[in-house]
């Protein structure tokens, strides 16, 4: 099972064109040559995997289709329903992959890769239909990149201008990154941090989830993180066309609402166009620029 999560790991890379495992140039319109020998070689043993195995492989094909898209591109988002979908497209793979005899694999496979890749063409243009306009038709599938990428927690404490002897607790890291290092470093200094984010691996501290579908009100938060993350994303939604602008508005007075009484919201780059309708009788806003940007660092308490 480890062995075929393995080879399989490199398939689902869609960013960069090519398969990461094998070192191998991607034909989207087919599947690696590493890949397609471990079918060819392995191929009665995909076909007896219990549910529990297939659950699985399933489970990992969508977590890792996921990041790698979400490494290539920071905006897309993903869903529940939209990870519920990606599921039943690897469901479908397999039982097709598994339907083959042995003398049909190569013929086989050509003809499944090609419906497979157009499937998860359709799944992110209905998830995402920005990608519609941002790519052509003619365009290699991800061929520009919006990469994300993690910072260290004395970074972010800097950038943010955040004094660890004076934040109040229980602390929330919206988008704290797969490796949560601001997360890990502020427990390491004794404070209550907990972080969310769509490629985290689940913690006691560390929830894998969509901020969208996080329960805020589980907690009164006394101090909430996010750098470079849920701001950035609610700018660029804010500049586009067809965005989900109104989600991010929603959210954005989700997370005040969810802080207690003297709670902070450290956040960059700053919202100049909704922070600008807040109430002030309800709410504090201190603003300083980002040196060498044209952004600034928001800090807003909760009064």
């Amino acid at each position: 099972m480890e062995e075929l999560i393995n080879q399989i790991e490199g398939q689902v890379q869609f960013n960069r064109g090519k398969n990461l495992l094998c070192k191998e140039p991607l034909n989207p319109f087919g599947f690696s040559p590493c890949l397609t020998s471990y079918i060819n070689e392995h191929l009665f043993e995909l076909k007896i995997l219990n549910t529990g195995q297939q659950e699985i492989l399933f489970t990992h094909l969508v977590n890792k289709s996921i990041e790698a898209l979400c490494e290539a591109n920071q905006f897309y988002h993903f869903n529940t329903v939209d990870r519920i979908a990606l599921r039943k497209i690897y469901q479908k793979l397999h039982h097709q992959i598994t339907s083959l005899s042995a003398h049909q694999i190569e013929q086989g496979l050509q003809h499944i890769a090609k419906g497979h890749y157009q499937a998860l063409q359709s799944w992110i243009k209905r998830s995402n239909p920005f990608v519609k306009s941002l790519y052509s038709p003619t365009m290699a599938y991800l061929e520009q990149e919006v990469v994300c990428g993690e910072y260290s927690a004395p970074m972010q404490l800097k950038l943010l201008q955040i004094d660890m002897a004076h934040l109040p607790e229980p602390i929330l890291d919206i988008g704290c990154g797969k490796q949560a290092f601001l997360v890990n470093y502020l427990r390491t200094m004794g404070l209550e941090a907990y972080g969310i984010d769509r490629n985290a691996t689940a913690s006691p501290f560390i929830y894998q989830a969509d901020w969208f579908e996080f329960d805020l009100s589980t907690k009164s938060w006394g101090s909430i993180i996010s750098n470079i993350g849920f701001s950035n994303h609610f700018q660029h939604h804010h500049l586009r066309v067809n965005s989900d602008y109104l989600g991010y508005a929603l959210r954005y007075k989700q997370i005040l609402q969810s802080m207690k009484a003297g709670g902070v919201f450290y956040y960059a780059p700053d919202l100049p166009f909704i922070e600008k309708h807040l109430d002030t009788a309800k709410f504090g806003i201190q603003k300083t620029a980002i040196k060498g940007t044209q952004f600034s660092r928001t800090k807003i308490v909760r009064l």
